[in-house]
């Protein structure tokens, strides 16, 4: 009885698996390639914008040695060589990562998305496991835990597949690209790049630090809807029903505030967050938790403070909806108590994700005593920001100072378009000379901790503190995102959807964040014991910086 219960059941599976193939096999006969034309025709419209539309193109030009006919030039080749759909839409990735530039991006219009269970990280040059999912990957199947090292990945250095994912990372710093493609290493999204085709993969691991090393295969999971050419992919391992729903749709359109950083869904517990990977000393006071972490811990010379800055937007954490204004008023409680509590303070801007200009002008107004010049744009002179320039002066209202410093931005782009500049000069996004400072606000030493997963607004923070002279940066430089960016129609044929930056924006001392970022003062890379046990190394020598600058000559704090 037994017996013919799991025969029936055995039936009744190769039943459904040929179902499945006819079902596939017939949507894989319905597959359209697109033609040589079509392709050419979608990197000719993304040529045209670049150069229509496109902030940095001739800073790309004169500072990088990037041109753009050369470039174009390149991958019509490539393009006209393509054998796949695939193979184009990739080429396409690769040809905007040609720029590199962080903010210029784009996604293929696909949810595919293969896994296998575990995140990595780059520590000191070596891909370490960071977290293991142990619902997915049981202990007696992959023994492995944070720390251990992956030396090899299907039987290549584990670097060189590395090195091939990071073709696709557009980033104009090559820190950021290494640790972008280190995080996608085994998390790969097809939105971005391509996904495996094959089933199965080969890692050998190094135990710890030790001389154990094993062979371990593993099969990919598969989610989401496959592009045309991956119709192959064994759908048994999938997790989810293939199926292209509304809700994956939204979220591979851009990731809105998290779309310059191109990596999966990782470090969700630090990364674009308002909690700390550095563990809080026992003896600490806590100010506040969340939405952001605060709290100050006794040194030799007095209380230090730590607050957390993990970007420039303030999304409410269960309906998503910016809430700007209790944020910032959340942030003002928390530096009135440290101002009150402390001798000084470390602003954590690590994995920051960069938002609103107004809003990290408003954080910048907490921690100086004096008005100061706001980041400095240089904006597109054509018509397309004379457009957009006179819907902001229309939405103020007669007679306000809204209204004057957008009328004022407008002017010098109409000026500068009625010249034949592609670029305006230097001024401010929303035309204010000065920023006021905040009446509540933190007059004590400042060192911040910044690296090269913070962008955009992540970098235009940290160098606008170090350039008035409130900060001191410890750690690596940031990534060099250096404008504002506007998500464009999708491609005709391919429907492959860019966001394209508008725009360049300056350090104070007049050298463009784009390929640049905030450059360190005090170099500090993160080790291995940090990443292990709660980056307390680090946090040492933050704060040892830091108390040097307790009691340190006035010239030294001043603002400039």
């Amino acid at each position: 009885m037994g017996h013919s219960k799991a025969s029936a059941a055995v039936r009744a599976a190769i039943q459904a698996i040929s179902i499945m193939a006819l079902v596939f096999g017939f949507a894989s006969a319905q597959a359209r390639e697109l033609t040589a034309a079509e392709k050419l025709s979608d990197l000719n419209q993304m040529v045209s914008r670049l150069k229509s539309g496109y902030g940095p193109l001739h800073y790309k030009q004169k500072n990088m040695g990037i041109d753009i006919d050369a470039v174009a030039a390149t991958y019509t080749q490539r393009v006209q060589a393509t054998k796949s759909n695939s193979e184009f839409y990739y080429e396409i990735i690769r040809f905007i990562a040609e720029f590199k530039d962080g903010h210029f991006s784009a996604n293929v219009p696909s949810t595919h998305r293969a896994y296998l269970s575990f995140t990595v990280d780059l520590v000191e040059g070596k891909v370490l496991i960071d977290k293991v999912d142990r619902a997915r990957l049981s202990e007696d199947l992959f023994p492995y835990v944070k720390g251990d090292e992956i030396l090899e990945f299907n039987g290549r250095p584990v670097l060189d597949e590395v090195n091939d994912i990071a073709v696709f990372i557009p980033n104009g710093y090559s820190g950021s690209v290494k640790r972008i493609a280190t995080m996608s290493l085994t998390n790969r999204r097809g939105a971005r790049l391509p996904v495996p085709s094959q089933p199965a993969v080969t890692v050998k691991i190094r135990r710890g630090t030790s001389n154990v090393i094993d062979t371990v295969s593993l099969n990919w999971t598969y989610e989401g809807q496959p592009l045309d050419e991956f119709l192959t992919t064994p759908k048994f391992l999938s997790r989810k029903p293939i199926g292209l729903i509304a809700r994956d749709y939204d979220q591979l359109s851009m990731d809105k505030e998290m779309a310059m950083l191109n990596v999966p869904n990782i470090e969700n517990d630090f990364r674009c967050s308002g909690g700390t990977r550095t563990e809080i000393p026992k003896d600490a006071t806590v100010i506040i938790m969340k939405p952001f972490v605060a709290y100050y811990y006794p040194t030799a010379k007095g209380h230090v403070g730590y607050l957390r800055i993990p970007s420039y937007m303030a999304p409410n954490p269960v309906t998503g909806e910016q809430e700007f204004e209790l944020r910032f008023q959340q942030y003002e409680y928390a530096v009135r108590a440290l101002e009150a509590n402390t001798v000084g303070l470390v602003i954590d801007q690590q994995h920051n994700c960069g938002g609103s200009v107004d809003c990290l002008h408003q954080m910048t107004s907490l921690f100086v005593t004096q008005p100061f010049k706001p980041v400095q744009f240089e904006l597109l002179s054509n018509k397309e920001e004379y457009l957009t320039f006179s819907k902001y002066v229309d939405s103020n209202m007669d007679y306000t100072i809204g209204y004057e410093n957008f009328l004022k931005v407008l002017m010098t782009i109409k000026t500068s378009y009625e010249k034949g500049d592609f670029m305006t000069p230097k001024l401010a996004l929303g035309g204010e000379e000065t920023i006021p400072a905040n009446s509540t606000h933190y007059t004590k030493p400042i060192v911040m901790m910044i690296d090269e997963m913070s962008g955009s607004g992540g970098d235009a923070f940290p160098a606008l503190m170090q350039g008035i002279g409130r900060a001191k940066l410890i750690g690596e430089r940031t990534m060099g995102l250096g404008g504002h960016v506007v998500e464009q129609p999708a491609l005709f044929y391919s429907q492959i959807q860019a966001r394209i930056t508008k725009s360049l924006f300056y350090r104070p001392d007049g050298v463009a964040i784009e390929n640049n970022g905030a450059q360190p003062d005090i170099a500090y890379l993160p080790t291995r014991d940090d990443f292990m046990y709660g980056y307390r190394d680090q946090q040492q020598f933050v704060t040892t910086e830091l108390l040097k600058l307790v009691n340190a000559p006035k010239q030294q704090l001043t603002q400039h």
